[in-house]
């Protein structure tokens, strides 16, 4: 009886050691999953500070478009 406990307290150890690596998998995904959201959430931010800037002044409209005629000039001639 004593040899049967022992291999039902192996096969339970290796289960939840099983069910921990499971655990592990899927917390380390959906942290994955929650970064890249944040990532996202910041880059969509920074992109409306952005359009805002731009839509609200119109100095930054001439200054890129004048930067990107002048980026565009240098590559024809």
């Amino acid at each position: 009886m004593n040899a049967r406990r022992a291999q039902e307290v192996a096969r339970r150890q290796e289960l939840l050691e099983l069910e921990a690596e499971v655990q592990r998998l899927t917390l380390a995904a959906t942290l994955s999953h929650y970064e890249h959201l944040r990532v996202l959430s910041w880059a969509g931010s920074a992109a409306r500070i952005g359009l805002r800037i731009f839509a609200a002044a119109p100095r930054m409209r001439w200054l890129l478009l004048a930067t990107l005629w002048r980026r565009f000039a240098r590559r024809k001639g």
